[in-house]
C-alpha cells in the first residue's frame, strides 16, 4: 500500500510532462504595437494550443534604449540568452549577451553588445 502511494505522484508528474503545449500562430504572425511617435515599442502575438485549439495572447513591450543625453535611440526586445537590439521601425539592428564570466569583476556590466550597421549608399 505504501508503495502505492509512492509511485502514483511519480506517475501523475510523468504524464505531466509528457504532454508538451505546442503553439501555433492564429492569425498570421505578430502584430507590431506602436506608439504616438510612431516607433514600434513592442508586439502581440495570437496563439492557438495545436491539440485544444484554446487561444493565447502574448503581449511583449520593448524597452526604450536610451544614449547620453537621454534621447531615445533605439528599443530592446528581452529573450533567452540576452536582448535583441530594435530601431523605431522594429528591425532587428543588434544583439545583447549576457556574459556572467565578467560579472565578479564589473558587476554593473549590461554585457557584450553586437550593433549592425546598414551600409549606405554614397
Amino acid at each position: 500500500m505504501n508503495t502505492n502511494k509512492a509511485v502514483l505522484p511519480l506517475i501523475f508528474l510523468t504524464v505531466a510532462c509528457a504532454s508538451p503545449v505546442e503553439y501555433r500562430y492564429a492569425r498570421g504572425g505578430p502584430e507590431l504595437i506602436k506608439n504616438e511617435e510612431g516607433h514600434v515599442v513592442g508586439q502581440k502575438e495570437m496563439l492557438r494550443d495545436a491539440t485544444t485549439g484554446e487561444m493565447y495572447e502574448n503581449i511583449v513591450y520593448f524597452t526604450p534604449r536610451r544614449d547620453e543625453t537621454g534621447k531615445i535611440i533605439g528599443y530592446e526586445e528581452p529573450m533567452a540568452p540576452g536582448v535583441v537590439l530594435r530601431d523605431f521601425n522594429g528591425r532587428r539592428v543588434g544583439v545583447r549577451y549576457n556574459d556572467l564570466r565578467s560579472r565578479g569583476t564589473n558587476p554593473r556590466s549590461d554585457g557584450v553588445t553586437v550593433i549592425v550597421n546598414p551600409a549606405r549608399a554614397e
